[in-house]
C-alpha cells in the first residue's frame, strides 16, 4: 500500500506561485492508496483545493477545518482509494493558530485500518502538548493497524515503541522534507503491523515541502507484539 504525506503550502510554491495543478498531476502519477495533505484550503477565497484534488484522482475525501477563512476553512485532508469510515477530528491544544488531528478508518486487507493526519504548531510549548495528546491516542489505538502522517514542525519526533518512523527504518531520517531550510518536518509513522518496503522523498518544488512516500505491506501479525 502506498502512502503519501504532502504539505501543499496552500497550493503554492516557495515563491508563492500557483502550483495546485502540478501537485495534483504529481499525486496522480504516484498512484497512492492514501494521501495526507496539510495546509489545504476548502473555501471560496483560495479554492476548494482538497475537493479539487479528490475529484481529479477520484478518491474519497475527509477534511478537518483548522482555521475559518471566508465562507470555508483551511486545514488537513485525507484522500483514499477506499471508502472512509468513522471520520472525526480532534482539536489539538494550541496557544495561537488552531491545529487539528484528522482521523478515519477503512476496511482493507481483511482488517480495519486507522489513518491520521496532522499539522503541529510552530510554537514549541503548544507542539509538545499536541505530541503528548497524540501519544496517548496512539497507545489506545495502535493495537490494530495504524498510520499517522503529517507536518510535525520539528525534527526527531518519535512515538517509539508504538509506531515506527518510516524514514528512520529506511535509513533516510537525515534527508530534509523542507529543502530550502534543510529540515525534516514531515513524517509517516506506522504501527508494527506493517513492513516498510520503500521510503522516498520526491524531488519536486511545487510546494516548499516535498511529498513523503512510503510503500507498506500489512503483515499477518505485528512485528513488535500487539
Amino acid at each position: 500500500m502506498r502512502v503519501v504525506s504532502y504539505n501543499i503550502h496552500s497550493g503554492r510554491d516557495l515563491w508563492w506561485r500557483k502550483r495546485l495543478n502540478e501537485m495534483t498531476l504529481t499525486l496522480k502519477d504516484l498512484q497512492p492508496d492514501i494521501i495526507g495533505l496539510q495546509e489545504v484550503h476548502q473555501n471560496g477565497k483560495y479554492g476548494y483545493q482538497a475537493s479539487y484534488i479528490a475529484d481529479q484522482l477520484q478518491y474519497h475525501l475527509a477534511f478537518s477545518p483548522s482555521i475559518a477563512i471566508g465562507d470555508g476553512y483551511y486545514g488537513n485532508a485525507l484522500l483514499s482509494k477506499y471508502a472512509l469510515e468513522n471520520v472525526d477530528a480532534i482539536v489539538l491544544p494550541a496557544r495561537k493558530e488552531q491545529r487539528t488531528l484528522l482521523y478515519a478508518s477503512f476496511q482493507g486487507f481483511n482488517r480495519t485500518i486507522t489513518l491520521c493526519v496532522t499539522h503541529c504548531s510552530l510554537n514549541q510549548i503548544s507542539r509538545l502538548s499536541q505530541l503528548q495528546l497524540m501519544s496517548t491516542l496512539i497507545q489506545q489505538h495502535a493495537k490494530a493497524p495504524f498510520l499517522l502522517m503529517g507536518d510535525f514542525n520539528a525534527s526527531n519526533v518519535s512515538f517509539t515503541p508504538h509506531l515506527m518512523d518510516c524514514a528512520l527504518v529506511s535509513g533516510q531520517e537525515k534527508r530534509p522534507t523542507l529543502p530550502a531550510f534543510r529540515r525534516r518536518l514531515d513524517y509517516i509513522f506506522a504501527s508494527h503491523h506493517w513492513n516498510i518496503e520503500h521510503y522516498e522523498l520526491l524531488p519536486v518544488n511545487w510546494s516548499d515541502h516535498v511529498p513523503v512516500i512510503a510503500d507498506l505491506r500489512l503483515t499477518e501479525s505485528p512485528a513488535h507484539g500487539e
